[in-house]
């Protein structure tokens, strides 16, 4: 369950299904399992009046890729406009498909095909509200390259900032005490990747501070000196939009989770 935190940020999830029973039975599982409201669209016409009321109290929407007043994923194309994280449901699934909804910078897309797909759009929600309060940090020597990294963690709702080397980096995280990912590049001028990491594990352990090292250069040999170094995982470029969020995302429920297990051990201590 999401848990409650001192910020009040948005808390309904706008859940855009032209099926009442389907609408339903997707509200009652977010519902049930998280701390969220849900808000019922069952038409493009719906989704943008609600969204015109009430975009402050939403956070994240549901939407069926095809309703019938919206059948080529017009509601995406609405709740992306409004700058609104989005989970895409879709009964058809090809690669025209996928890459349509990459290209919208969709935060996830979930097949209609179990209930298990209820769990998944629960998890990628949770994951999404949690990581609007989390700090991430791209190193990078090129611009081009932390843009992008830039723009898929921003797909996930991350806080981004930016350095151009490890160097740099080094000062945006002794600026920046509430950091909790740093998504690095290997080879930059000044101190590189490896550096980096061997640097920030000095005074930042694993269940504090995340990183995932990058790089298009070398095999196994270089995943393994990351992670020896202290990463918490590695991924060789070119990497899909799909892999990079479910890494980074992957990496911060561990993260959490160690957390969570270091901070218990240490109660029972006391």
């Amino acid at each position: 369950m999401v848990q409650d935190t001192e910020v009040s940020p948005a808390m309904r999830v706008l859940v855009i299904e032209d099926s009442n029973v389907q609408a339903k039975i997707i509200s009652r599982h977010i519902e049930g399992v998280t701390n969220f409201s849900t808000v019922w669209a069952g038409t493009l016409e719906e989704a943008k009046s609600i969204i015109a009321e009430m975009r402050e109290e939403l956070f994240v929407a549901v939407v069926d890729l095809n309703l019938p007043d919206a059948p080529d994923g017009e509601a995406v194309d609405l709740t992306m406009s409004y700058g609104l994280p989005s989970i895409v449901l879709t009964a058809t699934f090809h690669d025209e498909v996928r890459d349509s909804l990459l290209e919208r910078n969709v935060a996830d897309y979930v097949l209609k095909e179990s209930i298990v797909v209820l769990d998944s759009v629960v998890d990628s929600l949770s994951r999404l509200f949690k990581n609007q309060f989390l700090k991430a940090l791209v190193v990078d020597d090129s611009r081009a390259a932390r843009n992008l990294v830039r723009n898929l963690l921003e797909i996930q709702n991350f806080q981004v900032l930016e350095a151009g080397d490890g160097q740099e980096a080094l000062e945006v995280v002794a600026a920046t005490p509430d950091l909790r990912l740093v998504v690095t590049d290997w080879e930059m001028p000044r101190m590189d990747g490896f550096t980096l990491c061997g640097e920030l594990r000095k005074a930042h352990k694993k269940d504090s501070l995340a990183i995932v090292g990058i790089s298009g250069a070398g095999g196994s040999a270089m995943t393994a000196k990351f992670l020896k170094l202290g990463a918490n995982d590695f991924l060789a470029k070119p990497f899909s939009a799909e892999e990079f969020s479910w890494r980074v995302n992957q990496t911060m429920e561990m993260v959490e989770l160690v957390k969570e297990l270091n901070e218990c051990q240490e109660l029972r201590r006391k």
